[in-house]
């Protein structure tokens, strides 16, 4: 029964690795700076206006109310989609997980020591679950990162506060009575809130169940139960690996949907080679081609707003091959409005292989192709296969701490030494399990 397999998990769960410890460090940092980044972003401006309590997680004050506190962090780092991913989950699991973690972790005593476990836990629940669905609940147009999310931050918070058998059976229940999260709302405020959503509903299934709300004794199995209403088997085990799970997690070096990184490192390659210059002629058109299910968040064809470029193929392809990156700045109102972006972008030619063939179908399939086409022919070509960031081609420190610095600068700039108190939290966060 997968909520035994869980409580399981939870309660033999012992020290993590040197090298688990450290990605856990690494995930806490890499979700504090996206957050910070989208501290003031008009989606998490609204929740911050809804609820003026909150304030941010660097901030030295703990929280009066975990879930909303959670709800706000939540949709603040998942407000720029800059937040990591797992693949073949096709989730976000580190903005849902941490900010419910260190809500409740900051106003319960005694709960510190149990963050980075929490963390494992919550993980291995999202991966397990992910795995067992299969692309096929994302295909439908679920938004994994919350109808997954959210029992995968009940698990991390019924490990936070310790709760027996029962009650972590009760919690996993609870929260997947609050699972949801519609691919429709992509490109909207909607999508990151669904994030934070997910981490207010692990919190609250916790508190419900650690106060004797009860549900079914395995919410998982069945024909009428989660896995089976979500696209997945009604009957299953869950492959729960802490060690594998936080391995695979890929960090962001671009801000925007996954989907589109792969294309995106494409065309800063391509403009590193000079070929860009060719786009010069009006006559050069730009053709991408993914592997089927590649194009199925990025929706948007010609953007009018940041949030919006953030799934365009098109915009962010076009953005990096005329500059060669593809920053923080480039989804500000200037830069989507630009006349030359838009222009590039009309030449994008956006397609998925006819077949799956070896490639397979989910995200982290084959490979994907940018070439410029001039008079019929090739005039410049390269092939991506690894996603930046991915376990396949990681995140280096330097970049991390680029990252870290870009993300700083928009979203807290007057704040002193913030980097250093950043690296600090997360250092206590991945201290204990």
């Amino acid at each position: 029964m997968p909520a035994g397999q869980i409580f399981a998990l939870s309660k033999g769960i012992g020290d993590l690795s040197p090298a688990t410890r450290r990605e856990v460090e690494r995930a806490y940092i890499d979700t504090l700076a996206v957050l910070c980044a989208g501290w003031n972003e008009p989606v998490t401006r609204a929740l911050r206006q809804t609820y003026p309590h909150v304030r941010a997680p660097w901030e030295a004050v703990s929280p009066s109310d975990a879930e909303t506190t959670a709800l706000t962090w939540g949709t603040a780092a998942h407000a720029l989609d800059y937040d990591d991913v797992h693949m073949t989950s096709v989730t976000h699991p580190s903005a849902v997980l941490v900010p419910a973690i260190e809500a409740v972790a900051r106003l319960v005593p005694g709960t510190g020591g149990r963050k980075a476990g929490a963390f494992a836990v919550g993980l291995a629940v999202n991966v397990g679950l992910g795995n067992a669905m299969g692309f096929a609940h994302y295909e439908k147009g679920w938004h994994a990162t919350s109808t997954i999310g959210a029992v995968a931050a009940g698990a991390a918070i019924a490990h936070l506060l310790d709760l027996d058998e029962r009650a972590f059976r009760s919690s996993l229940a609870v929260a997947a009575a609050q699972s949801g999260g519609l691919q429709r709302n992509f490109g909207t405020m909607i999508k990151p809130l669904q994030a934070g959503l997910a981490a207010q509903a692990g919190i609250r299934a916790a508190h419900l169940a650690r106060s004797g709300l009860e549900g079914p004794g395995d919410v998982f199995t069945g024909n009428n139960g989660f896995l089976a209403v979500f696209e997945g088997p009604p009957d299953t085990r869950l492959e729960l690996d802490i060690e594998a799970a936080v391995a695979g997690l890929s960090r962001k070096l671009f801000a925007c949907c996954y989907m589109a990184h792969r294309p995106v490192a494409a065309a800063i390659r391509l403009h590193e080679a000079g070929a860009s210059d060719l786009l010069a002629d009006q006559d050069t058109g730009v053709e991408v081609e993914v592997p089927p299910g590649c194009l199925k968040a990025l929706t948007v064809d010609i953007p009018a707003i940041g949030s919006e470029a953030k799934f365009s193929g098109k915009y962010t392809v076009a953005h990096a091959l005329s500059t060669g990156r593809l920053g923080l700045s480039a989804f500000v109102p200037e830069s989507v409005a630009s006349p030359e972006f838009a222009g590039i972008a009309r030449r994008v030619v956006l397609r998925e292989t006819s077949t799956a063939g070896e490639a397979g179908v989910g995200i982290d399939r084959g490979s994907v192709t940018v070439s410029l086409v001039r008079g019929g022919s090739v005039a410049a070509r390269i092939s991506i296969e690894a996603y930046p960031g991915s376990p396949a081609a990681p995140i280096t420190d330097a970049a991390l701490e680029a990252k870290l610095s870009d993300c700083i600068a928009m979203g807290a700039p007057h704040e002193k030494d913030l980097a250093a108190r950043f690296r600090s939290m997360a250092k206590q966060f991945a201290r204990n399990a």
